[in-house]
């Protein structure tokens, strides 16, 4: 079984005909679950009607900031009505993306600062997006306490570098948080996604420190990949989750198709060849992270 942590079954140009073809395929391959995530208001009531139909979907519910210059404050109350839905797992996706220039930087700002206080007061996960703003990024969580002591104490621990799998790549990481809980080594939790991470191992680390979790997609399978594959490396496993960001972004071999999220699979195994783990194990400790981080039981 396999997780996609990340993806857009809920794709706007989809037609009802092709959405349930692709269901279809996921139902058919390894894929045991996926977050459908939103980027608007629509998409998210979208990504719940998906999560309705089919038992292996879950939602996330957020507007990403390419919307912050048509964004409106109710809008942000009709994410928070759509966050109450049982199936609502995470708000997300929300964050910066300057890859176009900084036109809307304050309304992108104020759009990002806005939903960390809701998901903050919906004591709900969330799934970041960082383009071309790193370090503003990192500073803004922290500034509205994404990785605050209160926040990590409503939410279980999570399992502590080497526990889940003592046979993959290990690094000299050290958790100074790392505490005891019925014979388990488990080390606190903020529920931070950072989608489709991009940034420096260095901040990868950093943020992993914070209490956030790093999931990556097809650019660790790229031969362009080094730096997403250096974060695979030195980042623990325990603190990875896979996805495929679907349709975009597929992984070699299917580079330049529109992306699946079965093709999941593709970036399992490339972590595993990193880790030096078998497929299989990947797929085990990869499919309890996402469980975990999203509350599936």
């Amino acid at each position: 079984m396999i997780f996609d942590a990340h993806t857009h079954l809920n794709f706007e140009k989809y037609t009802d005909g092709e959405r349930q073809a692709l269901a279809a395929e996921i139902e058919s391959s390894e894929l045991g679950y996926i977050i459908d995530v939103a980027d608007c208001v629509s998409s998210a009531e979208q990504a719940l009607r998906d999560a309705e139909d089919y038992e292996w979907c879950y939602a996330a519910v957020g507007i990403h900031p390419d919307h912050a210059s048509v964004f409106t404050d109710a809008d942000i109350e009709e994410i928070r009505r759509l966050a109450a839905h049982p199936k609502a797992v995470a708000i997300g996706e929300i964050g910066l993306d300057y890859y176009y220039g900084t036109d809307d930087r304050d309304e992108q700002q104020d759009l990002f600062r806005k939903q960390i206080r809701l998901a903050n007061e919906l004591r709900m996960p969330i799934m970041i997006h960082s383009r071309d703003a790193n370090q503003l990024t990192m500073d803004i969580l922290t500034e509205e306490g994404a990785f605050s002591p209160e926040r990590k104490t409503w939410f279980a621990g999570r399992p502590a570098p080497g526990s889940m799998s003592p046979g993959a790549f290990r690094n000299d990481m050290k958790m100074a948080d790392e505490y005891s809980e019925g014979g388990l080594r488990l080390v606190p939790d903020a529920r931070v996604q950072m989608h489709c991470y991009s940034g420096s191992p260095e901040m990868a680390e950093e943020y992993v420190k914070l209490g956030a979790t790093i999931s990556l997609g097809g650019p660790v399978t790229f031969k362009n990949g080094k730096k997403a594959a250096e974060v695979v490396r030195r980042i623990p496993i325990e603190f990875l989750l896979s996805e495929t960001d679907a349709p975009y972004m597929a992984p070699e071999p299917l580079r330049g198709r529109p992306n699946k999220p079965h093709y999941v699979e593709h970036v399992v195994r490339r972590m595993a060849m990193i880790k030096g783990i078998s497929y299989e194990e990947a797929s085990r400790v990869l499919t309890e992270n996402g469980k975990r981080f999203f509350g599936i039981v």
